[in-house]
């Protein structure tokens, strides 16, 4: 039985630090605009993860985000700086980002067809 159309859908959004610790200003930030990111695209994103850990020999920040925005759609993006996890978080947004944006754009329903190549099919 569907949700009614006046309920509002919201995801899980999961951030975590692997051997890390993640401190509350980091945690906050980064939930906010993964926040802002499942409004933006498919009315809401399914589940949210994003993991934050530190380079080989203590060096650097990685951030893994993966979003599943619904069925059989999976969203991956990976961002790393040296000094800065903020910078590394950003990066890997804007990847998902970009996937996002091109799967919302495929999907569009008054994308023109092109009848050039329906004819050679």
């Amino acid at each position: 039985m569907a949700a009614p159309a006046s309920v509002e859908r919201e995801g899980r959004i999961i951030v975590s630090g692997h051997q890390t610790d993640l401190g509350d200003a980091l945690k906050t930030y980064a939930t906010a605009e993964l926040q802002k990111l499942s409004e933006k695209y498919f009315d809401g994103a399914e589940d949210i993860t994003a993991t934050v850990s530190r380079g080989g020999k203590g060096n650097g920040f990685g951030w893994n985000i993966r979003v599943h925005a619904g069925r059989d759609m999976y969203f991956d993006g990976h961002g790393d700086h040296m000094a800065n996890p903020y910078t590394a978080f950003n990066t890997a947004l804007e990847r998902v980002d970009k996937q996002l944006r091109r799967e919302k754009r495929a999907r569009r329903e008054d994308k023109p067809t092109n009848a050039l190549k329906d004819g050679l099919l």
